[in-house]
């Protein structure tokens, strides 16, 4: 016997109407009606309430009605991989907080990528000269392509009241007379670099770097 079909027996048996059950459940009555038509089911819960309110046990109430014990039991896998979905989830977007928050100024790439952090604007004091192809002097008369090495390791003021942080990116080699940089960056991954003069350094920061450059350690 279908399940709408015991429900409206066990209904009548105790001489309750759709909102007298209805309010023994608390739900509408529109609810117990659409059970009874087969157009919604009961969950797990209210079956038991059910069952518990007619006073026969769950397999009694719903014996016969194969169709509804595979929906009722789909719906409770399906539950069940959401409940694992949904714990799965939050864990690794909780991992990935953490490992966001701890692991910053450590990779370039997670740095540029990270939401947790700003993009800052600072100034550097560069080397007036830079080398070539892994350390070597640029040599006019040689054959072939000579390509600058990064500045690795500068000091980066970007914060008027001496915060910084030690930088490595390339530029080639700066113009005359602009040995300086305006650095955009986040974290240690920089995005873009300026080569500017000592003059157009705002006073706040030229107050706290160095004008000729220093190696620091």
């Amino acid at each position: 016997m279908e399940l709408k079909t015991q429900l409206k027996k066990y209904r009548n048996t105790n001489e309750w109407t759709q909102k007298d059950l209805a309010e023994k459940l608390n739900v509408s009555d529109k609810t117990i009606s659409s059970w009874e038509t087969g157009r919604t089911y009961p969950d797990v819960h209210m079956l038991i309430s059910l069952s518990e309110l007619f006073g026969i046990t769950l397999d009694e109430f719903m014996r016969g009605d194969s169709k509804m014990v595979k929906r009722i039991d789909t719906d409770l896998k399906l539950k069940k991989v959401y409940k694992y979905g949904l714990i799965t989830t939050v864990l690794v977007l909780l991992v990935a907080v953490i490992f966001l928050n701890v692991y910053q100024y450590k990779n370039q790439w997670v740095d540029r990528f990270n939401p947790f952090m700003e993009m800052k604007i600072g100034y550097a004091t560069l080397p007036t000269k830079v080398t070539y192809n892994g350390g070597k002097k640029y040599e006019e008369s040689k054959e072939g392509l000579q390509f600058p090495d990064p500045y690795e390791d500068i000091w980066v003021a970007d914060d008027p009241f001496g915060g910084g942080s030690k930088l490595t990116f390339s530029g080639g080699q700066a113009p005359e007379g602009k040995n300086y940089a305006l650095v955009q960056h986040k974290g240690i991954y920089v995005r873009r670099i300026s080569f500017v003069s000592w003059e157009s350094i705002p006073g706040m920061y030229r107050d706290i770097m160095n004008k000729e450059y220093e190696k620091i350690p």
